[in-house]
């Protein structure tokens, strides 16, 4: 068998519009997708719904997968003839040990490409304000790693050349040795005035910074709780973020929402959101299957044997429907049963394709049977069809990556409210969680409930979901307002 291709793709510092055009299409190609902790994790969401996904995050003192390992199910999987990506957060030529693994593939004559993404060191500082070179300032960088080689695990850097021949410099994960790299520099030169910055989770909306100077920045590190991943630019470049400040100081900054759902009716409202600094993740959370051909066979014979009235549920069951007919050898001139439309849309795509069509509010139902997938005829509310017969034409299911992805934006903190923004998000919503045996209870309680419109809130308090904030209509002045104000409540208690 012939060897497959690998690509090592730099996912970005976070914000998950960062990584580049060539990394995504490298990203939705892929048969195994080996990923890193500092990735996004909702850039999984982009892959096959049949991708292989193995987790090869690094923590400080707990490795996943140790790196010998990762490049081991690198290469068992190329020579298996996959398409494989390993999907490094920011860079992968930036302390990413891309060299090693690309070193290993080279070695057993393995097609490989490296596609560079970008570095926090560059996109980190420039969100937080601070441009890494300018002319007055800065007119030379740095890009040092924060931990090393020594026994006690401080970097191993000559301190003199670096505290003299450079003057911005971009320390990479070193917030645990901080009290070492300033006493160093200061030791070798640099004056203890000298601007420091720390940016925590740099591109997210959950960015946080400390400033200070090579004298104070340890203990107010220390104090604001900040930890790794993090990075530390030290030059005079630093007392620009007065000035240009643009990113973390917006009024939804820390706010993260999670959209369950898809919609070209949402595309004002998230706008809005990332406009006003809020990270917004909107995807249909469910994928759908078709029913084996043994199963809508026998439905569809009941179809074309007795006259009833068939209820096209949405747009996509209209299509679904006339092509399981034409899959089954089945004339739709000879079903007499009349069909009908739960919503004008339906009954615009029905007049698409040459068939009229009644609204089914207009009609005295009799006999009828609800023609759809199966979450549609979970959540239909029809009049008068009640006792209805079903027609299912596809079945939800969860893919792993996106069941990975939803749990990862959870767990990691990099969502902190779920956004309902109508009745059928909420369904979407608790289907998903049934089809993963996922705890409702655990993930109320690490996000807020935020909904729109009423028929979703009332759904959402069925399935006795808490709803913490609610609005009538999708109005994101209002929605920044209710946070203003439970901010202010917060406050003052």
């Amino acid at each position: 068998m012939s060897s497959g291709m690998v690509y090592f793709v730099g996912a970005g510092p976070g914000d998950v519009d960062l990584i580049t055009i060539k990394g995504k299409r490298a990203l939705q190609q892929a048969d195994v997708v080996i990923f890193d902790r500092l990735i996004n994790p909702f850039l999984l969401t982009d892959i096959k719904d049949d991708a292989k996904l193995i987790y090869c995050g690094k923590q400080p003192c707990k490795h996943t997968l140790r790196q010998e390992d990762i490049q081991r199910e690198i290469l068992i999987h190329a020579r298996k003839g996959k398409t494989v990506v390993r999907l490094k957060g920011g860079d992968p030529a930036v302390f990413g040990r891309v060299g090693e693994e690309a070193e290993l593939l080279a070695e057993h004559q393995i097609d490989y490409e490296i596609i560079p993404g970008i570095t926090a060191g560059i996109a980190a500082t420039m969100y937080s304000g601070v441009p890494i070179t300018h002319r007055k300032h800065s007119k030379s960088f740095a890009v040092v790693t924060g931990h090393g080689s020594r026994d006690d695990g401080t970097p191993n850097i000559n301190w003199n050349h670096l505290a003299k021949g450079v003057e911005t410099i971009v320390f990479y994960m070193g917030i645990k040795h901080l009290k070492t790299i300033t006493t160093e520099l200061m030791k070798n030169g640099k004056a203890k005035e000298t601007a420091v910055l720390v940016v925590q989770w740099g591109t997210y909306s959950k960015q946080r910074t400390v400033d200070g100077s090579l004298a104070t920045i340890a203990n107010k590190v220390e104090q604001a709780n900040i930890t790794n991943p993090a990075i530390i630019i030290v030059g005079d470049v630093v007392k620009l973020r007065e000035k240009l400040a643009w990113f973390d100081n917006r009024v939804l900054s820390g706010k993260s929402f999670l959209i369950p759902s898809k919609e070209d009716t949402n595309k004002e409202l998230v706008t809005s959101l990332k406009k006003h600094g809020a990270d917004v993740f909107e995807h249909n959370l469910l994928t759908e299957r078709d029913p084996l051909p043994e199963e809508i066979f026998e439905q569809l014979k009941l179809v074309s044997s007795k006259r009833q009235q068939l209820i096209l549920l949405s747009p996509r069951s209209v299509f679904t429907f006339l092509k399981a007919l034409g899959e089954q050898g089945l004339d739709l001139r000879k079903i007499h049963s009349s069909i009908l439309s739960k919503d004008e849309a339906v009954q615009s795509v029905l007049q698409m394709v040459g068939i009229q069509s009644r609204l089914v509010d207009d009609v005295l139902l009799h006999q009828p049977m609800l023609v759809g997938g199966d979450l549609e005829i979970e959540n239909v509310r029809v009049d008068g069809a009640q006792t209805a017969k079903e027609l299912i034409l596809s079945f939800s299911k969860v893919a792993q990556k996106d069941s990975e992805a939803f749990n990862r934006l959870l767990d990691e903190q990099h969502v902190n409210t779920l956004l309902f923004t109508t009745r059928k998000d909420v369904s979407q919503f608790l289907k998903f969680l049934e089809l993963t045996n996922s705890s409702k209870e655990k993930v109320v309680e690490q996000v807020t409930i935020f909904c729109i419109g009423k028929e979703a809130s009332l759904l959402l308090e069925e399935n006795n979901i808490p709803v913490d904030r609610y609005i009538e209509t999708a109005n994101v002045t209002e929605l920044i307002e209710d946070y203003q104000e439970v901010a202010v409540l917060a406050k003052e208690s």
